[in-house]
């Protein structure tokens, strides 16, 4: 989306995915505007020492973050989303169980700003 104004919601999945690949999950999310990060979903595995998503955090070059945990996203998005041109959720975890709650917030808002 050349020329927008992009807002990411990133959860990542798995502490060995995120040990793994945190710098680069890192760069890719420097690219963004605005990114909010939630907790790591750790589906099949246990917790691993010294990992979370904070190791991602603290590298992403973008000056406007936050982590939050996934149940502040709509309240974070309301308060953010008339900012921007384009909202990302991404994440291969439970983050779709916010997609209609988000679809409805941002109706919600589409309304009132017309």
């Amino acid at each position: 989306y050349p020329g927008k104004k992009i807002l990411g919601v990133f959860q990542p999945h798995l502490y060995s995915r995120t040990r793994d690949f945190a710098d680069g999950f890192a760069d890719s999310l420097s690219l963004l505007d605005e990114l909010i990060l939630l907790d790591i979903y750790p589906a099949r595995e246990q917790p691993i020492k010294g990992v979370s998503s904070e190791i991602i955090f603290k590298n992403v070059k973008t000056e406007k973050k936050i982590l939050i945990e996934k149940e502040q996203i709509v309240k974070e998005l309301e308060q953010k989303c008339k900012n921007y041109d384009v909202i990302l959720t991404m994440g291969a975890g439970n983050i779709d169980r916010y997609t209609e709650l988000i679809k409805s917030m941002l109706e919600r808002n589409f309304k009132n700003k017309t």
